[in-house]
């Protein structure tokens, strides 16, 4: 039976109730199934994918594109853009599930996502912006050179712009400096020298790079700093030896 626009936005309300522990899970999918005629497995399903969203973790009950669209706009006006970031992060996890789980496309759930961002979300966190666009290459990788230029031909040149936010860390200036100093010169990994001098300063050109993350909860100290040349920074991040891929 087809889920009514009525019916998916009292299963927001009743999971936002539910979120703040107003409600147990059966209390509030029994209530949707009493009041609103929803089936009790769809209400549970309801509560669970809104309580994963909150999270920014993955879902994996399916829940039409009107009702996402609203769910994502509610989560924002009740709890700002911080929590919707979360939100969109768990749906394009839910996306990539499905789409890989089950060989499909879901144009319409990316679309919803495309519309919240250009017409709500003013602050999305850029971690989640960064992520999806890593995805959406990859996704265009699998895909056949006609394909794209299929895409490619339709598609505006002008870039889309978003305003975006980010966390981070106020870097030690003296923990960057004293490993430049104990480098001398040569990257630490492959023992090099650097490969060309600055310009403005006279210095070898190195990047300073933390083993273990700062996000991580690695520290910010020179035990846990390496100079490193562009080549082997680069594949600290993207090698396929170590271990993460964001960018410090």
């Amino acid at each position: 039976m087809r889920i009514t626009p009525t019916q998916f936005q009292a299963a927001c309300h009743v999971a936002t109730r539910v979120y703040a522990e107003e409600l147990t899970t059966n209390g509030g999918a029994q209530l949707l199934a009493d009041q609103y005629g929803l089936n009790i497995t769809s209400a549970r399903d309801f509560i669970y994918d809104y309580k994963q969203m909150m999270h920014g973790k993955v879902f994996h009950r399916a829940m039409s594109a009107p009702a996402m669209e609203y769910f994502l706009s509610e989560i924002h006006r009740k709890h700002g853009a911080a929590a919707l970031s979360n939100a969109i992060k768990a749906v394009l996890l839910h996306i990539d599930y499905f789409e890989n789980h089950y060989g499909t496309n879901m144009h319409k759930m990316r679309g919803v996502v495309e519309t919240v961002q250009k017409n709500i979300l003013t602050d999305i966190e850029l971690s989640v912006h960064l992520s999806e666009f890593e995805n959406s290459i990859q996704r265009s990788q699998r895909d056949s050179s006609s394909e794209r230029l299929a895409r490619l031909n339709q598609a505006p040149t002008a870039p889309r712009k978003i305003r975006a936010y980010a966390e981070i860390f106020v870097r030690n200036p003296d923990v960057i400096a004293e490993v430049l100093f104990r480098a001398d010169g040569k990257c630490e990994a492959c023992n090099t020298d650097a490969p060309f001098i600055r310009k403005k300063d006279g210095t070898p050109y190195l990047e300073v790079h933390h083993k273990i993350k700062l996000s991580d909860g690695g520290e910010d100290s020179i035990q846990n700093a390496i100079a490193l040349c562009p080549n082997c920074h680069r594949e600290r991040h993207f090698g396929e030896n170590y271990a993460y891929t964001t960018v410090e």
